[in-house]
């Protein structure tokens, strides 16, 4: 088994390390290194399908048994692969749900941004919208981040039984980032992205800020922080919030809390800042809504807050610090989950007969124009 891995550049940024889409390909690569399968990079400058299309002239696909592209952004692509080497399989990560990802974005954005906003989302829907449903149908396999989204998404766009989920989990290399042993303190954060926010994300600052505003002076012993990048000035004044900025390791500051906050029912795909949190000993606050989409073994980690509740918010404080914490891994069962996923697809000889050996990596291939 060989297989070209297909992703973007800022995967390799160091930046980009604790971005969501980076931790997810990441694990993709934990995979082949633990199957021992030989694999091959094709990093692109940007998400673009040209540099899709000119990378695969330099790329021999007789000499691969599959093709894996991180995203759903390049149907053209699926199509010169599939003409050049018809018995290829071709293998796409579903990354969100865009359609509802960009509708629920132009719904936020109505809210507090700008209608060239808004047409912006709209615009996305229809361009991020039509490759789903292009690849959805030329590809052999669609990896859904999650079931909520394998079971109620993926089947309207393409109705045959070639959706897979693929759970996202947090690859070794960044367990091995987390602090052991920290002090734990009663601290809520609310974590930000690396890029610039989307309105879902300013949504879910709002709701904090507004609800840490709500306790006035209640819960004394607690205090609240927000990292990455934001635009505070779309939030509300709130004295009690520490802005954190942007951190060379978020594992650090989540080892000595013990709750993230993401108040939001907007967005799809899955939030790894979440599972992320669970990995450090935090308990997630989440929305209702968005609660009802996330995997099992995350709910158990969940708590449930009504954004216009401060009682709610308080209640949801006070089990963060009597609680004790859930029992299991939640990141062990996906990253299992995920690889049972991947060996049915593959068939990974590794997986079969319980052999181990080491993988072949390959010189990577860099498309830049």
């Amino acid at each position: 088994m060989r297989v070209l891995h297909v992703f973007f550049s800022s995967v390799i940024k160091p930046q980009h390390k604790f971005l969501g889409t980076t931790k997810d390909i990441r694990g993709r690569t934990q995979y082949f290194e633990q199957r021992g399968i030989e694999y091959q990079e094709l990093i692109l400058k940007v998400r673009e399908e040209k540099y899709f299309l000119e990378g695969l002239k330099r790329v021999d696909l007789s000499s691969f048994d599959a093709v894996l592209t991180e995203g759903t952004y390049f149907p053209r692509s699926v199509g010169v692969i599939k003409s050049a080497n018809p018995r290829i399989m071709v293998l796409m990560r579903g990354i969100n749900a865009e359609i509802f990802h960009w509708l629920h974005s132009a719904e936020a954005a109505l809210r507090f941004d700008t209608w060239k906003r808004v047409l912006f989302d709209l615009k996305g829907t229809l361009d991020f919208g039509s490759k789903d449903i292009l690849c959805a149908r030329r590809a052999d396999y669609i990896l859904s981040i999650a079931e909520w989204e394998s079971l109620n998404y993926w089947p309207r766009l393409e109705p045959r039984a070639r959706v897979v989920t693929l759970p996202y989990f947090l690859p070794d290399t960044y367990l091995g980032d987390i602090p052991k042993e920290r002090k734990k303190s009663d601290r809520c954060v609310c974590m930000m992205t690396t890029k610039a926010n989307r309105p879902f994300l300013v949504d879910a600052a709002r709701n904090f800020y507004n609800l840490v505003n709500g306790l006035g002076t209640a819960e004394p012993r607690w205090t609240f922080a927000i990292t990455g990048d934001f635009h505070a000035g779309k939030l509300p004044r709130c004295p009690r919030v520490e802005v954190k900025g942007f951190l060379q390791n978020p594992l650090e500051l989540l080892s000595e809390s013990r709750a993230v906050a993401l108040l939001s029912d907007y967005g799809f795909g899955f939030k790894t800042k979440l599972l992320e949190a669970i990995c450090c000993g935090c308990r997630v606050l989440v929305t209702e809504r968005l609660h009802e989409r996330l995997p099992a073994p995350v709910q158990r980690w969940s708590i449930v807050v009504d954004p216009a509740s401060s009682a709610s918010f308080c209640e949801a404080l006070e089990r963060c610090a009597s609680e004790p914490l859930p029992p299991r891994d939640p990141n062990g069962e996906l990253r299992r989950e995920a690889f049972e996923a991947l060996d049915r697809v593959l068939g990974a000889p590794a997986a079969r007969t319980g052999a181990s050996r080491p993988a072949a990596r390959l010189q990577p291939i860099v498309s830049t124009s």
